[in-house]
């Protein structure tokens, strides 16, 4: 008979499988088991597509009163943090969430704003691929009209045409570089492959220059699908002439040659599979896909078992990402020998800091946060409260390289001068954790737990419900106990749990308001607390 999940274990599990969670989550989870819940969640009810919402609420007269002037920008932000709070398919939304920093586009780049209604589109990609099979999800990303803007090969054409020299190779080096195979051959444990050159070992590298410019010619021919709003929806069609339709032969790329006169379709279609069949994929995407859920220095052998789940489903299928996610929140690292949810809980080296969007959306969660309009105006405009501060939009990563890099290193650290599994700690998060952030993370939360997001001067729209929580102030140490479990999963040491309840205690709570401020200052003191924030 299958172990039973204590409330803390179960939290711990949701805390790697959604960005936020209820008591009720909870309970599901430890009713279920986790790989009945995870089978479950592959089949839970996908809401109002990201387009669909976008459409209905960025008219022209919305726009100026509730977003920044004269743009669409900051709706993209809305719809993601409306899925991630609303939504009940909780597992695929930290799916999306996880691609969204593996296969990069934004709304924010050197070009300067695109669409929402893009991003939107490309939300709705990840959303539709999350469970599907990863050679899918590039293909669909790769003919997209987002993806084309951002990574700027929309209109790239062969040489000659349009008076181009050569095609423009900036999606070729990215997807090779960031979204399939990395810099570096990897064995299956995601351990660099070493090779012997004139200069001595060094790490055997997965492609060179001629490799991309080879690469960028198969990408050629593709550009916008009309000029109006649906066209960011619409995968890019083909100006014929544009298409380089020679052969295209690779030197250290490990993918066969291109033949000639495919067409765009063709090359493209060539391409990825050439590129979806590298051995390195496995391991590249596994390895991040574990850091985004679970703990940024997974072991060798846990690394491993994901790359095998993604070479091999169980029925000879590769790319499967449902084998992939069960690969992840149930590798044996993570359970102990009687088959608690437990193994690692006192290693300094296993987890991860938790992201500033989880760490919103696990506060929207816990207490029932709504839109009062219905827009999800999280962007507080006009000097409200802004979700913009916190270091992390979604959709909205600086560059192609997401916040944060899966190989940063914080210097001047212990963790840089650590070496585990054969390399130097890595702490990805910490790349956008500076003394500003981190006293922004603070004084946001301080502000949308006590009164939520205010645009403007006075229009309130993201609010919590702590209703349910009145009856349980009267006594400081259960009610800091379970938030403890609900937001920390049971993480909190004894001496943190004991000060938050010395400091809630000694609140007024004569009031309804007061009684409301207990729990605002427990939540806020729970969620600042070093042992929420590094999550294991």
């Amino acid at each position: 008979m299958a172990l039973i999940p204590t409330r803390a274990e179960a939290a711990r599990f949701l805390g790697h499988a959604a960005l936020g969670y209820t008591s009720s989550d909870i309970e599901a989870v430890r009713q279920a088991g986790f790989e009945t819940w995870i089978d479950r969640q592959f089949t839970a009810w996908r809401q109002t597509s990201h387009w669909d919402w976008l459409v209905a609420n960025r008219g022209a007269t919305k726009e100026a009163v509730d977003l920044l002037p004269a743009t669409h920008y900051g709706m993209a932000l809305a719809t993601s943090y409306r899925r991630f709070i609303e939504g009940r398919d909780l597992l695929r939304q930290k799916m999306v969430f996880s691609l969204s920093q593996v296969v990069v586009a934004s709304n924010t780049s050197e070009m300067g704003r695109m669409q929402d209604l893009g991003a939107g589109n490309h939300l709705d990609i990840l959303e539709k691929h999350a469970f599907g099979n990863y050679r899918d999800l590039l293909g669909e990303v790769a003919t997209s009209l987002f993806m084309g803007s951002f990574l700027t090969f929309e209109g790239s054409a062969v040489a000659g045409a349009l008076g181009a020299n050569k095609p423009d190779e900036n999606f070729a080096r990215e997807i090779l570089q960031l979204f399939t195979i990395g810099l570096f051959e990897l064995n299956t444990d995601g351990s660099v492959v070493m090779e012997t050159t004139d200069i001595g070992t060094e790490p055997k590298p997965t492609y060179v220059a001629t490799d991309v410019a080879s690469l960028a010619r198969a990408f050629t021919g593709w550009g916008s699908n009309g000029s109006d709003d649906g066209r960011w929806k619409r995968p890019m069609a083909v100006t014929p002439h544009y298409v380089d339709n020679g052969e295209k032969t690779f030197t250290q790329l490990r993918i066969p040659t291109i033949a000639h006169s495919l067409g765009a379709a063709g090359n493209m279609k060539a391409a990825l599979d050439g590129i979806f069949a590298h051995s390195n994929v496995g391991p590249f995407l596994g390895r991040q896909l574990i850091q985004r859920m679970v703990t940024s220095n997974p072991s060798p052998e846990y690394v491993a078992r994901v790359a095998q789940a993604f070479n091999n489903n169980g029925l000879g299928v590769r790319g499967d990402l449902k084998a992939v996610i069960k690969a992840v929140l149930l590798d044996p690292s993570l359970f102990d020998a009687e088959g608690r949810r437990l193994q690692g809980m006192d290693d300094p080296t296993f987890g991860k800091l938790r992201e500033p969007v989880q760490r919103v959306v696990q506060w929207a969660k816990a207490f029932n946060v709504r839109s009062l309009s219905g827009r999800w105006l999280v962007g507080g405009n006009n000097g409200g409260t802004s979700l913009w501060l916190l270091g992390q939009a979604p959709m909205h990563a600086p560059s192609v390289f997401n916040f944060f890099r899966p190989g940063y290193v914080p210097p001047g650290t212990e963790m840089a001068d650590t070496q585990l599994h054969g390399h130097t700690m890595v702490a990805p998060e910490f790349q956008i954790t500076n003394e500003v952030t981190t006293l922004e993370y603070i004084s946001v939360m301080r502000d949308l737990i006590d009164r939520g997001v205010v645009n403007g001067a006075s229009t309130l729209d993201i609010v919590a419900d702590y209703t349910a929580w009145l009856p349980k102030v009267t006594d400081a140490r259960a009610l800091v106990a379970e938030l403890n479990v609900l937001l920390a999963a049971g993480q909190l040491s004894p001496t943190t749990e004991s000060l938050i309840a010395q400091a809630v205690g000694a609140m007024r709570m004569a009031t309804t308001d007061e009684r409301a401020r207990r729990i605002k200052a427990a939540a806020l003191l729970v969620l600042s607390a070093p042992e929420f924030l590094a999550q294991k």
